[in-house]
């Protein structure tokens, strides 16, 4: 009878601990963050996203348009984002940081998120997003880590992005940033649209 009990007790603990959600503290990135990262003159202007790691379909060209807003981070992305493989649609993304929370150098910055899809049917999606600047000269470039989770599902995107402030970089003045992390542009895909 105590096997029987036993065996039910840790059947339905596995099965609590498997449908847990996912969450941003599972975000963890295996590269360091720039820990004397200067937030207000990476968080100002606009910067495009032309490569990225790992994306798949999400490989597309977005312009982050970046601002600190009394103590807060607001990114707002525009571009277009591939839903399957024949079609593109335009989108806008608003992110925010939390307000009253102390923003850290080093990251992460943890992001709430509103993302809408224009086209035949309007779709709106949630997500809270965690990102951290690995390293950037401010003027040219930057190597990020973006973690993302959907709200409401058990789904996790995680890429590295190379930034650019201008859309048309090759990605070539980062070059040696990304030799100091181990990595190389090949490793990179270029987005579309860039």
């Amino acid at each position: 009878m105590k096997t029987i009990i036993t065996v039910i007790f840790f059947g339905i603990l596995t099965y609590a601990v498997a449908q847990r959600p996912a969450t941003l503290s599972q975000c963890q990135s295996d590269l360091p963050a720039k820990q004397d990262l200067s937030i207000e003159t990476f968080f100002k202007d606009s910067w495009f996203v032309t490569h990225i790691k790992d994306g798949g379909n999400e490989a597309t060209c977005r312009e982050y348009q970046t601002k600190i807003e009394n103590d807060t981070i607001k990114l707002n992305a525009v571009g277009e984002h591939k839903l399957n493989r024949d079609q593109n649609k335009h989108s806008t993304t608003n992110c925010s940081s939390s307000r009253g929370k102390t923003l850290k150098p080093e990251g992460p910055f943890v992001l709430q998120c509103r993302h809408t899809y224009y086209g035949d049917n309007e779709r709106t999606t949630f997500f809270g997003m965690s990102f951290s600047v690995i390293e950037t000269d401010y003027t040219d470039y930057a190597l990020v880590y973006r973690c993302t989770k959907y709200t409401n599902m058990n789904y996790i995107t995680r890429n590295l992005l190379l930034l650019h402030r201008s859309k048309t970089d090759d990605g070539s003045k980062a070059a040696t940033s990304l030799q100091k992390h181990s990595l190389s542009l090949d490793q990179f895909q270029k987005t579309e649209g860039c």
